[in-house]
C-alpha cells in the first residue's frame, strides 16, 4: 500500500532527521581520471544530465588546457547516484577559471557560464574570457551562446562567475570577477537570443576570484558580492546597475585588502535575506555578517567563530550540514575542514572536524550526492602549498534513510520580484531502491491553498529553476511532494514569503555612457574638482559614495551641468550616481 505523510516543515525537521554524527568518508573513485596542475579553481554542483543526481563541473586550475595536466575545457564528473563513483567527460580546449550552472534559454536543460584565463581556442567555443554555452542534457556537448560577452575591458584573466536574474525579466543574466589586476567586475544582461549587453561594470583593482549573487537587503533584487579592492558588496537597483553597499561591513583597514578575501553567501538567520561569510587569509578576520535593513548597515553575527590569528583559514562555506534547518559554517584550514554549528541567531559552536590530505585548497562546494538528506563536500586541493591539485568528495552517509523532504529555499520571509528567476532548493532522504520524484506547487493565498502546479514529477536533484508568477502577495507558500513509488511525503514551507508587494519597484532605467550623453571630467582629477555635463536631460540629483558605501556628497542639481567638489576628501576611488526621473547613471571616479 502506498503510504502518504503530510507535514509542515517545522514538524519535519525534528521528525525525519536524526542529527547523525558529522563524520565523512573520502571518495576518489572516478575523480582522479584527470591530472590537475595547481592553484585556484571553481567547482559547481548541479544535475547536468537530468538523472536526479548531483554532478560536479569545473573548467579547471592553471593547467587547463593541457599545461602540465590532462585538463581540457569544460569538465563534468557524473554521479553514479550514490556519490561513490564518478564518470568524467571533457569538452573544448580552454580553461582555468570559474563557472556557474543554470538554464539561460529556458529549454529545461542545464547550461553553463564560465570565465577564464586561457581563451586559447581558435573557434567560437573557448575564445572569449567570458562565455555562456548551452547544454543538450547530457553533459557531453555544448553550444556557444555568448555574443558580445567580454567586450568591455576584460583583457586579462576572468574568474569567479555566477547567474542571477538581475532585472527580473525571466532570463538568467551573468556576472564575473577578474583574478588579479585589473579586468574588474562585470554584469551582462541576457536578451534570450544568445546576445548579451553589459548593464554594469568596473575596471581596475586587485581581485581574488570570488563572485556571487544574493539579495542581501531582501528587496527582491539580486545584489552581488565580489572579492575586489574596489569593494565587496554591491546593491542592485533592479535594472542591473549596482552601487556600493558597505556601510558597517568589515572596514578596509581591518583586512589586508578587499581583493584578498574569501566569501560565502547564505541565509544564516532565516530572515529571508542572504548573509555573507568572510575570511581574510592574511589577517585575523573570520566573520559572518547580516544586513540590517532598518539601520541601513551590516552587523557581525560571528559569536563563537575563531579569530584567524595565523592566517590558517583558507576558505569558508555556508551550508546546513546537520539538517536542522539552520546554516552552519565550514572553515577550510590546513589539513582539515572544521564545522561550526549555527543556531540561526548568529551564534556558532564547533561541531566537527574532517581531517583531509590536502593543506592548500583550490576550490570547494557542497551538495547531497547520495540522497541521504545530509550535505556532502567536494574539495579540490593540493597536499602542499603550490603542489598538484586533487579532486575529492567527502561523503556523509547514514544507514537506512527514510523517505523525507525538507524545503531549503524559500524557507519563508523571502521577497521576490514577479516574473523573476529563482532557484527553489530542497533536501531529501530516499531509501535504497527506486529513485524519487518531486512535485512542487504554489499558493499565494496561504498554506491551505488553492495550489497551482510549479513542476510535476521532476527529478529529485534538490534544485528547480522557477520563474515567479505575476502576483502581489505576502502570503505565499510552496508545497513539496516526494514519492518513490511506495511512499509519499508532502511538506509545506513553514513560513510565508512574498512576491510583488514586498519588493522594491523596478522601472529604473540603467543608463550607459552612450545612452546617457553624460560626461564627467577630468577623471582622474588631481584636485578633486569634476565637471558633470549631460547633453540629453537635466540631472535631478547627484550622490557620491566612497568604497565603504558611505555617502560623502548628496545634492539636488536640476540642471544639465554641475561641478562636483571633492577637494576636501581623501584621495581614492568614489562612485557617482546621477538620477533624472526613472533614469540612473553610475560611474567610478578617482581623486588622485
Amino acid at each position: 500500500m502506498k503510504k502518504e505523510i503530510y507535514l509542515t516543515a517545522a514538524i519535519c525537521l525534528g521528525f525525519f532527521y536524526s542529527h547523525a554524527q558529522l563524520t565523512y568518508t573520502p571518495i576518489t573513485n572516478g575523480l582522479n581520471t584527470v591530472m590537475f596542475e595547481g592553484g585556484n579553481s571553481e567547482v559547481e554542483v548541479g544535475d547536468i544530465d537530468n538523472d536526479g543526481d548531483l554532478d560536479i563541473v569545473s573548467i579547471g586550475d592553471h593547467g587547463n588546457p593541457m599545461v602540465n595536466s590532462t585538463e581540457s575545457g569544460i569538465m563534468v564528473w557524473k554521479n553514479n547516484g550514490t556519490g561513490t563513483n564518478w564518470s568524467q567527460s571533457q569538452s573544448g580546449s580552454f580553461g582555468y577559471g570559474g563557472c556557474a550552472l543554470g538554464d539561460v534559454n529556458n529549454d529545461g536543460k542545464m547550461d553553463i557560464g564560465y570565465s577564464m584565463h586561457h581563451d586559447y581556442a581558435t573557434g567560437d567555443f573557448g575564445n572569449q574570457l567570458m562565455e555562456v554555452a548551452l547544454g543538450n542534457g547530457t553533459g557531453n556537448s555544448w553550444t556557444p551562446y555568448d555574443d558580445s560577452l567580454a567586450t568591455n575591458g576584460e583583457d586579462w584573466g576572468m574568474f569567479g562567475t555566477d547567474f542571477a536574474d538581475v532585472n527580473s525579466d525571466g532570463l538568467l543574466d551573468v556576472g564575473a570577477n577578474s583574478f588579479g589586476c585589473c579586468a574588474g567586475i562585470h554584469v551582462y544582461q541576457n536578451d534570450g537570443t544568445g546576445h548579451w549587453t553589459q548593464t554594469w561594470g568596473l575596471l581596475g583593482g586587485n581581485s581574488r576570484s570570488e563572485f556571487m549573487f544574493g539579495d542581501f537587503d531582501n528587496d527582491g533584487n539580486s545584489d552581488l558580492a565580489a572579492a575586489s579592492e574596489l569593494g565587496i558588496i554591491w546593491k542592485n537597483n533592479g535594472a542591473g546597475q549596482f552601487s556600493p553597499m558597505l556601510n558597517g561591513f568589515i572596514p578596509a583597514d581591518t583586512v589586508q585588502d578587499y581583493g584578498y578575501v574569501c566569501l560565502a553567501v547564505g541565509d544564516v538567520n532565516n530572515d529571508g535575506a542572504k548573509d555573507v561569510g568572510v575570511v581574510d587569509v592574511f589577517s585575523p578576520v573570520v566573520r559572518v555578517l547580516t544586513y540590517n535593513k532598518s539601520l541601513g548597515q551590516w552587523q557581525s553575527i560571528s559569536n563563537g567563530l575563531p579569530v584567524n590569528n595565523t592566517g590558517s583559514v583558507w576558505n569558508i562555506a555556508l551550508a546546513d550540514m546537520d539538517m536542522d534547518g539552520k546554516s552552519d559554517v565550514l572553515l577550510f584550514e590546513k589539513d582539515s575542514i572544521v564545522i561550526y554549528k549555527g543556531d540561526g541567531a548568529g551564534n556558532w559552536s564547533r561541531a566537527g572536524k574532517i581531517m583531509v590530505a590536502e593543506e592548500s585548497y583550490g576550490a570547494v562546494n557542497t551538495g547531497d550526492f547520495d540522497h541521504d538528506g545530509y550535505t556532502d563536500i567536494v574539495y579540490l586541493g593540493s597536499s602542499s602549498i603550490g603542489g598538484t591539485n586533487y579532486l575529492r568528495v567527502y561523503l556523509h552517509t547514514i544507514a537506512n534513510p527514510t523517505l523525507a523532504i525538507l524545503p531549503n529555499y524559500p524557507q519563508g520571509n523571502e521577497c521576490f520580484q514577479p516574473h523573476a528567476v529563482q532557484f527553489v532548493k530542497w533536501s531529501s532522504s530516499v531509501p535504497a531502491g527506486p529513485k524519487a520524484t518531486v512535485t512542487i506547487e504554489f499558493s499565494s493565498t496561504g498554506n491551505t491553498g488553492a495550489w497551482t502546479a510549479v513542476a510535476t514529477n521532476i527529478q529529485n536533484s534538490g534544485v528547480y529553476q522557477w520563474t515567479t508568477p505575476n502576483v502581489s502577495s505576502t502570503n505565499c507558500y510552496l508545497r513539496f511532494t516526494i514519492s518513490n513509488g511506495t511512499s509519499t511525503q508532502t511538506i509545506i514551507t513553514s513560513s510565508a514569503f512574498g512576491i510583488g508587494s514586498c519588493a522594491t519597484a523596478t522601472g529604473v532605467n540603467a543608463l550607459t555612457e552612450e545612452s546617457s550623453g553624460i560626461s564627467i571630467y577630468p577623471n582622474p582629477s588631481p584636485d578633486g574638482m569634476f565637471n558633470v555635463k549631460s547633453s540629453e536631460f537635466n540631472v535631478q540629483s547627484l550622490d557620491v559614495h566612497n568604497i565603504l558605501g558611505e555617502k560623502v556628497v548628496s545634492s539636488i542639481i536640476n540642471a544639465k551641468t554641475a561641478i562636483l567638489n571633492l577637494s576636501g576628501a581623501d584621495n581614492g576611488i568614489y562612485f557617482i550616481q546621477l538620477r533624472s526621473g526613472d533614469n540612473i547613471y553610475t560611474r567610478k571616479i578617482m581623486k588622485e
